[in-house]
């Protein structure tokens, strides 16, 4: 009988597919897992733990669906913007941006909630505010509410919360009495026509403190930032373009005037206007240029009579009111459809994607994004005007995302990734000088891709691939590998949004349709590519059945400036209720972190107490939950959250609480060989099994999840009812597992402490069949 003792030193290339369990011979499985389940494969090759999430804000409306975006005005000034049912709102410092706030004075007990501030009266019925730091009636602590029957004599409201579509009077009977401070702020928000079923069709692009935000249905607008409480959201007013191809009918169109507004625009017949249908009620806003002798003008249209008559304001003069048949119509409207895709490249700003033109991207003037001026007035064309490109091939192309990248510029479309540069090489791209090429024809779901360094990676069509897009040197083109090629399971049943945390772990994120959170450690010049899985602790439902929902995920630098923060809409079942949280990826286990900081929960809360209390309060938004508690770096029993709060038997001093959750890493079937060859197929047993450890405790194993025994970490000297310090260095011991043809090894942590995997050692004895 074979013994042998193997080592896995690296488990970065992640979750492998079912479908490698047999390729011993190839170099990816013997640096992967079977499993890996709430655990972060880090680039240097260990894993580690998923840190938990904690709890921000509830959003607006918990019954509908929430979108998060990325706003950086500067590394250390960044924004995450909440898109709801008409409005955005703006998460700075992980905090809700609100108004100035006003101190509270009162707070009743009773069946209405009536609160008392003091300062300017602000505030209108209808308003959602914020309120925070209460003594005695912490349950108002962290929440939002709605303002009701203001009395601006007496500086005083009611409050209502908002319950599952219904404003409903807050009852405060049972409520701790009120003693004293707090503060109440109106929560900022823009005003929006987004309803919730837009939501999922917007993209957004962003320059300095400008955010472009686009939609197939929507003209394209712009949100700037003027100050931290001044934004200002308006449709973008586009200057001379862009616009169809000429006319090359016989339909003439004659102004009732040169110059000024409400000036008659008639056409001859409607050949040649909206494929022979004649203006519409939806051209309304839609630009159109006119020549006359030499002299390009153009008009808006700012209402519509018939299909042969509409009402313009001139923007440029039409010279006179002579019949013209040389026009051109714009190609963004409400009949033809709006961009939806964009990016910056070369200094200009590309759209592109609308319904009627598909294939179609525009780029701007340089460095002037919201003119699309084709020519002068003369017509003369230079090259820093308004640049037009079709994609033209068998297949509609329709334009999906766009992104810069050194080569040129990149289109992903329904049918293929399109290159599109300059006709003459080492120069810039212009009017006259563009030319594009498909230079893959996998197909591109209607996500947007993630930029990491040189490549690009993008979802494929059906949205169960991601593919990186790079160019390569030997074929002097773009190349897609698949990179779920190792892990094809994984994406199952779909990819549905995407985002990029490059420090201190190159990480995309990917929501999965069904609520999982896929993790993909990437890192290119290392060759480290490696999936893993992520289910967040608690439920979507009111049996347990499903866990919580992750629907949306953004990335921005955290405000330290130290490392990139990702930011989750978490779509929850408590206390009977559906709920919708933004939550809040705290930061990966680093060597050197305090014990009693680690954060291994999930929509969790921490309170740091001075002196230490045996109370926790502001937790509302878990109330009615059974929650694991971790308190000085040891755990304590679980609590039920009561009257949004929770008793401890010890005074601590730094407690954070939340949802559990199990990290599994299941280790691939073992081949150590054998006597005659090979141990694949061959009775074998792990004999010891031995791990080097980083900074960790809480830590099982076992042959698999049902058979688990726990590491003892525990010495002689440590104090009796504190948590064992973090452990560091190598546990090794008998392995209580039986002889079978596999010999794998489940990994598991299942409360709130740290635990990073730097090795396997198995031992395992091989029996040939002989």
């Amino acid at each position: 009988m074979a013994r042998e003792s193997l080592i896995q030193s690296s488990f970065n290339a992640g979750e492998l597919s079912p479908l490698l369990i047999a390729r011993t011979d190839l170099a990816k499985r013997g640096n992967g897992l079977y499993t890996c389940l709430n655990w972060v494969p880090l680039v240097q090759g260990g894993i580690t733990r998923r840190p938990g999430t904690s709890y921000l804000k509830e959003v607006k409306f918990s019954d509908k669906l929430t979108r998060v975006f990325p706003f950086q005005y500067s590394i250390t000034q960044t924004y995450i913007l909440e898109f709801g049912n008409l409005y955005i709102r703006f998460i700075s410092s992980h905090g809700i941006l609100t108004q100035a706030t006003q101190a509270i004075t009162a707070a009743t007990k009773a069946a209405v909630c009536v609160v008392t501030y003091s300062g300017a009266d602000t505030y209108a019925n209808g308003d959602r505010v914020y309120i925070s730091g209460v003594v005695g009636m912490t349950q108002l602590n962290n929440r939002e509410f709605i303002v009701s029957n203001v009395n601006t004599g007496l500086n005083t409201f009611e409050l209502e919360e908002y319950i599952e579509g219904v404003a409903t009077d807050v009852n405060s009977t049972n409520y701790d009495t009120y003693s004293s401070a707090g503060t109440v702020a109106e929560i900022f928000q823009v005003t929006t026509a987004f309803t919730e079923a837009d939501l999922s069709e917007i993209r957004v692009i962003q320059s300095a403190d400008v955010l472009y935000i686009l939609h197939p249905d929507f003209p394209p607008q712009q949100l700037v930032r003027v100050s931290a409480l001044s934004w200002t959201l308006s449709d973008i007013v586009f200057t001379d373009g862009p616009y169809d191809s000429l006319n090359a009918t016989a339909t003439t169109l004659t102004p009732s005037a040169a110059t000024g507004a409400g000036v008659t625009l008639t056409a001859s017949a409607v050949t040649g206007i909206n494929n022979d249908t004649g203006f519409q009620t939806t051209d309304v806003g839609r630009l159109i240029r006119i020549l006359e002798g030499t002299a390009w003008g153009y008009v808006l249209v700012t209402a519509r009579t018939n299909t042969t008559v509409v009402t313009v304001t001139v923007l440029a003069t039409l010279t006179n009111t002579s019949a013209k048949v040389n026009w051109r119509l714009g190609i963004w409207s409400n009949t033809t459809g709006f961009p939806r895709a964009g990016t910056f490249f070369e200094d200009r700003l590309w759209l592109g994607g609308a319904a009627v033109y598909p294939q179609r991207v525009d780029g701007s003037r340089t460095g002037r994004y919201s003119n699309f001026s084709p020519s002068a007035v003369d017509g003369t064309v230079a090259a820093d005007n308004a640049v037009a490109f079709t994609m033209n091939s068998d297949d509609v192309n329709v334009v999906r995302w766009m992104s810069d990248f050194e080569k040129g510029l990149l289109a992903g479309t329904e049918r293929g990734e399109w290159l599109i540069r300059p006709s003459s090489q080492g120069e810039a791209i212009s009017p006259t000088n563009v030319t594009g090429k498909p230079s893959t024809k996998h197909g591109s779901a209607d996500i947007a891709p993630i930029k990491s360094g040189k490549a690009v990676l993008f979802v494929q069509r059906a949205a169960r691939k991601l593919r990186e897009l790079a160019y390569v040197f030997e074929v002097d083109g773009l190349k897609a590998p698949d990179m779920t090629l190792l892990a094809e399971h994984i994406t199952l049943p779909s990819i549905s949004r995407a985002a990029y945390q490059e420090q201190p772990q190159a990480i995309a994120w990917f929501p999965r349709s069904d609520g999982v959170l896929l993790g993909f450690t990437y890192e290119r010049d290392q060759d480290v590519v490696g999936w893993h899985r992520h289910e967040l602790g608690g439920q979507s439902d009111d049996a347990g059945l499903f866990i919580p929902i992750v629907e949306d995920v953004a990335v921005v630098p955290s405000p330290t400036g130290d490392r990139d923060e990702l930011y989750c809409v978490v779509q929850r079942y408590i206390n009977g209720m559906e709920k919708r949280y933004i939550e809040l990826g705290t930061k990966l286990w680093a060597n050197g972190d305090d014990q009693e900081d680690a954060f291994h929960l999930d929509c969790g809360w921490t309170e740091v107490s001075s002196p230490a209390d045996t109370t926790v309060t502001g937790l509302w938004h878990l109330e009615g939950e059974t929650v694991s508690i971790y308190a000085d770096g040891a755990v304590v029993p679980n609590a039920v959250v009561t009257n949004g709060k929770i008793t401890l038997g010890t005074a601590s001093s730094v407690v954070t609480l939340g949802y559990s959750y199990t990290s599994d890493a299941v280790i691939m079937p073992l081949e150590g060989g054998a006597q005659e060859g090979s141990a694949q197929g061959k009775t074998k047993r792990i004999v010891r099994f031995g791990m080097w450890l980083l900074d960790t405790l809480g830590i099982k194993v076992g042959p698999d999840a049902d058979h688990l025994t726990e590491i003892i970490f525990r010495e002689w000297g440590d104090l009796f009812g504190s948590a064992p310090a973090l452990f560091t260095g190598i546990k090794r011991d008998r392995f209580e597992g039986s002889y079978d043809r596999l010999a794998q090894a489940t990994i598991r942590c299942d409360g709130p402490f740290p635990a990073t995997v730097l090795a396997t050692l198995p031992q395992i004895e091989t029996a040939d069949d002989s």
